[in-house]
């Protein structure tokens, strides 16, 4: 279910071209490979690709900036077509979103099908619909061809927190039954919602069994290794410092060395700031974080293997499979991130599941996400040789891989929806970047007032 409550009210504007942005800044989060590795760093089977380093002025048809899920699955389709590609990674390969996230495999976009509708007509709110479906087959396609075990389970719970939001879920859900075909989601009362996750803290809510959980840094490894499978160059702790359009095509220079490319792919979703002005102006980086317990004895979760809720700074978790819980809770718009993360957390746990107030929290950590002023995703053409697709605000699990399989298909000439997805609307921040965080925050004041309303 795609979660309406926690988006930003901001309608679409005119988008222009801007030049593009050479020299790179520092970006105001925090190094996310500075932070403690998240769970699924020692969950899950290490990496061993081919090379390290790039050679010196090695020219590729594609570079891609970024080895998250749009930049591996872009190179993927890219080198399976012949095509001579690189990925940069300015950290070690998992540190970014793609090897944090909350691992929720979620329907549609952050913005229900009602609103589609009205901002764009009906049926061009089918053909919205059908991307994101489309995006569920590709996920399962890639698992069974590349032989990636990620542990994939469907069952996710779309929990409300007021009387208010369980009848809008709940009349979104007969919407998306009746006017698009969609059988996968079952209403549930407030004792179906309790036995579902074992708390009683919700009104009830709606279970998408078309949606899921999935160990997201066992997907990404996964794909990795296909990527290195079929011939294209993966380059972690590499940076761009510096891009250069010519006539024809890109030069990077990189901390490794000045790499050429005839097409760039600009994939790092919320670690993109001071690449690029305009993608800077449409997508923010934002803090947030998780936490894992240790393996709990008691049945939870019983009936679901995962959800999150319909408050704006929406709490998101799932059951592992070895019996964990996985909280999610919190966002930070600064760069002055909690130092105490567990504790950060757990506050929003014990919430949700006060029985488990002292349970011993073996894991915490931070990562960094892209967000627009309508979450919904950039996806563009910026200039000649230049190509983007960020700001998934926290639904990138399923959209990015398949975002950069539709760049790769541009790259290609192959056909893609892709002219349907650059109409999706995606304004600047107001403000501007320096004024977009103290707006942001001002408006997110405002929004956890509505989630205490009934």
């Amino acid at each position: 279910m795609p979660n309406c409550y926690n988006k930003l009210r901001t309608t679409a504007a005119n988008e222009k071209v801007k030049p593009v942005t050479t020299d790179f800044q520092k970006s105001h989060v925090p190094n996310a490979a500075n932070l403690n590795n998240a769970w699924y760093h020692n969950s899950c089977q290490k990496l061993n690709l081919r090379e390290k380093a790039p050679s010196v002025n090695a020219a590729y048809d594609a570079l891609i900036i970024g080895a998250g899920f749009t930049g591996v699955s872009a190179a993927l389709k890219l080198a399976k077509s012949g095509a001579s590609v690189a990925i940069i990674e300015q950290h070690a390969l998992g540190n970014g979103a793609s090897g944090r996230n909350g691992g929720l495999v979620c329907s549609g976009f952050r913005h229900d099908q009602k609103w589609f509708e009205d901002k764009i007509g009906a049926l061009a709110a089918q053909d919205v619909w059908q991307v994101a479906e489309a995006a569920k087959a590709h996920l399962r396609a890639n698992l069974h061809e590349h032989k990636i075990e990620a542990d994939f389970e469907t069952g996710l719970v779309f929990a409300a927190h007021s009387k208010s939001t369980l009848d809008w879920a709940q009349k979104d859900a007969e919407h998306l039954t009746k006017q698009y075909g969609y059988s996968a989601l079952t209403n549930l009362d407030n004792t179906e919602c309790a036995n579902a996750l074992g708390t009683d803290v919700y009104w009830g809510g709606v279970r998408d069994d078309g949606a899921g959980r999935i160990h997201p840094l066992k997907y990404l490894f996964g794909l990795l290794q296909a990527v290195d499978n079929a011939g294209a160059h993966i380059f972690e702790k590499c940076q761009a410092q510096k891009v250069v359009e010519t006539s024809t095509g890109i030069e990077i220079t990189t901390n490794m060395g000045v790499i050429k490319a005839k097409k760039l792919l600009l994939c790092g979703d919320g670690q993109l700031e001071g690449i690029n002005s305009q993608v800077e102006a449409k997508v923010m980086p934002i803090g947030s974080f998780m936490i894992a317990t240790k393996p709990i004895e008691d049945e939870f979760m019983r009936g679901a293997v995962g959800a999150m809720d319909t408050k704006f700074v929406v709490n998101y978790f799932q059951r592992t499979r070895d019996n964990r819980l996985l909280f999610g809770g919190g966002e930070k718009y600064t760069p002055h991130w909690p130092k105490d993360i567990a504790s950060f957390v757990r506050k929003n746990l014990t919430k949700i599941y006060p029985q488990f107030a002292e349970i011993e929290i073996t894991h915490a950590w931070g990562g960094i996400l892209g967000i627009t002023p309508t979450r919904l995703p950039f996806v563009r053409q910026i200039s000649n040789n230049i190509l983007v697709s960020a700001g998934y605000s926290g639904q990138g699990v399923l959209l990015a891989p398949f975002f950069g399989d539709i760049l790769a298909k541009v790259i290609l000439s192959e056909k893609s929806p892709f002219a349907m997805i650059d109409k999706l609307p995606v304004p600047d921040f107001p403000g501007g970047k320096f004024m977009r965080f103290p707006l942001l925050t001002a408006a997110l004041s405002y929004y956890s007032i509505l989630d205490k309303l009934p």
